[in-house]
């Protein structure tokens, strides 16, 4: 049983650690995913470009998972990022639509 755990640990890991700028936006930023909702592929964008689809609403440091989001007013989506080996890389980004 621990083996499966070590093993989907390292996949969900795995999933985040991409080259895109789901780690550098903060509350304000705005973004664009041109990935899934499953493997999202973020990309800061400025809030005036029409491609600008969501606005991060708060980034939570720290263990955290989507149901951070859940008392955040407006939200309507979460990207988390979980590192199991340092949890100063571990956050959430609550974001809402960008658009009117």
């Amino acid at each position: 049983m621990l083996v499966v755990v070590c093993v989907a640990a390292f996949f969900i890991n795995r999933q985040f650690m991409t080259e895109d700028d789901h780690a550098k936006v903060a509350a304000g930023d705005c973004f664009e995913n041109s990935g899934t909702a499953e493997k999202p592929r973020i990309k800061k964008r400025d809030c005036v470009d029409p491609k600008a689809d969501y606005k991060v609403l708060k980034k939570i440091d720290g263990g955290v998972t989507s149901l951070a989001c859940s008392d955040v007013e407006g939200s309507t989506g979460a990207l988390t990022q979980v590192n199991f080996g340092k949890a100063s890389e571990t956050f959430a980004v609550c974001f809402k639509s960008n658009h009117r």
